[in-house]
């Protein structure tokens, strides 16, 4: 038999301690990495925020130059894996537990500067939620004599500071500062950890409580990706049992973070998102989140305007997606042209909350000034509090009240007159539109009138205080925060 000896060269010998020490050093560097990326990108995030958004995914609909800003950080993670492990080899074995403590160390540290739990458990044992929580499916609902038109305007990342410019003369938002000055505002709406990322927001404002991921790890995790609060009940769901069309326009593609699945099952049978606009042949930039506020808006009054179903009255919502972090997008709708591209961050997102607040100050009033007999409700809102602000140094920023929401109502009767509200100085959060807006369109109920899910409506005489009003936002938001046996159960599927 012919025996053949390979030269010690053609076989090399990997030692495991070796693999395993290569693959333990990749996984500290993407932690490292990863946590820099959301930190520089998204600000802090919780965990609830990075569950839910695996748990409902969508992420390869986000912003392509978001997802190659990831591709260069994982790249940088690799060489920075293969130059530690250069470093190990050969190193004494007190300099490798040094270069060791420093990587574990690092990791740790970037860790805690990014992710933040908030979760505060009650001191009781009690389930926070269900001490407060009022199911809408449960109370017997009495509808106005005629039933209003209602536009809702979700608009991205917008904080109430842009409308407190340092110098008056130069105002961000001229447009949405007169529409708020006419409107009624009530008070300061402050950000819930469950409410600080663009579906937590739409989620809490209209269902009443704060969104967090459930069931990620267990058996069950596709049938809860499949059904969105199943057992739950939101405005949309009330509004459309009760005849309402309700219709959706967004730039983003619905597909990402289970935004299209939640409108779904919640009543919002029209929906349009980036697929459903190039369907149409609109053109849709590649990059970005989708289509931008200029055209959005066109196409959403275009759609507005369609012949209506017989007599039944309308809920339009609308989420642009200009003004979305790091530093908003250049609308050619608005003027910006390919030559802008090297410009500062600063002076994109400027630029985007100008072309935002023109053009949805226009789709607003357009909606006021049908002369169609039809009651109307107005509700213009940030979703959430922006991540990364980049003009704070240009804004009156109040520190002891803290960073709040852009928010402002005007309802309108049907010969088209403003019906006066005062303005409020109430501390409410996410949780308190649902029954704000409820009563807003003409709704009330019973047996717990003005309360609807976690929230009280802010236009109820005598006022009852909110939750934030009663225990203080930071005790609000860590009960809320942590795990709720109720929460689940509206969660499982019947």
């Amino acid at each position: 038999m012919l025996s053949v000896s390979l030269p010690s060269w053609s076989v090399p010998r990997v030692r495991p301690q070796t693999g395993l020490a290569g693959v333990v050093v990749f996984l500290l560097w993407t932690v490292v990495g990863a946590t820099w990326f959301l930190r520089t990108y998204l600000g802090l995030v919780t965990p609830d925020q990075l569950l839910f958004h695996l748990q409902h995914g969508g992420l390869d609909y986000a912003d392509p130059r978001m997802l190659s800003r990831a591709a260069r950080c994982l790249a940088a993670v690799l060489l920075l894996t293969l130059l530690t492990l250069k470093l190990l080899s050969g190193r004494r074995r007190a300099l490798r537990l040094v270069l060791w403590a420093l990587l574990g160390g690092g990791a740790v540290v970037s860790v805690n500067a990014t992710v933040i739990d908030p979760c505060e458990p009650d001191p009781t044992g009690a389930d926070y939620l269900a001490r407060y929580y009022v199911d809408p499916a449960q109370v017997k609902l009495q509808l106005p004599a005629q039933k209003p038109d209602v536009l809702m305007v979700y608009i991205e990342s917008l904080d109430e500071d842009y409308i407190r410019p340092r110098q008056p003369g130069q105002p961000l938002l001229p447009q949405l500062t007169a529409l708020q000055d006419q409107f009624q505002t009530l008070g300061e709406l402050h950000n819930l950890s469950g409410a600080s990322w663009t579906v937590g927001g739409m989620f809490s404002s209209l269902c009443g409580l704060p969104l967090k991921p459930v069931g990620l790890m267990s058996h069950n995790a596709m049938e809860y990706s499949q059904r969105f609060f199943p057992q739950g009940r939101c405005l949309t769901d009330l509004l459309a049992e009760q005849g309402w069309e309700i219709s959706f326009y967004g730039g983003a593609s619905l597909k990402f973070a289970g935004k299209g699945q939640f409108l779904a099952d919640h009543g919002v049978v029209r929906q349009f998102g980036a697929e459903q606009w190039k369907a149409r042949g609109v053109p849709v930039p590649t990059q970005g989140w989708g289509l931008l506020d200029s055209a959005l808006t066109e196409q959403a009054w275009q759609d507005m305007n369609r012949p209506r179903d017989g007599d039944r009255p309308r809920m339009s919502m609308l989420l642009t997606v200009d003004t979305h972090g790091p530093m908003g997008a250049r609308d050619p709708g608005c003027g910006a042209s390919a030559g802008d591209e090297d410009l500062a961050p600063e002076v994109v997102m400027r630029g985007a909350l100008r072309c935002t607040d023109r053009v949805v100050a226009r789709l607003v009033q357009r909606f006021v000034a049908q002369a169609d007999g039809r009651p109307k409700v107005v509700w213009i809102m940030g979703d959430h509090i922006t991540p990364m602000p980049l003009l704070t140094s240009e804004l009156r920023t109040d520190a002891a009240r803290g960073r709040t929401v852009f928010h402002a109502l005007a309802r309108y009767d049907a010969e088209g007159r403003p019906l006066a509200g005062p303005d409020l100085r109430r501390d409410f959060t996410h949780v308190d539109v649902l029954p704000t807006l409820a009563e807003a369109i003409g709704l009330s109920w019973s047996p717990q009138a003005h309360r609807l899910g976690l929230g009280v409506s802010l236009l109820a005489q005598p006022a009852p205080p909110t939750l934030m009003e009663q225990v203080g936002l930071r005790t609000m938001d860590g009960r809320l925060s942590c795990r709720s046996p109720l929460y689940q159960r509206l969660w499982l599927s019947s």
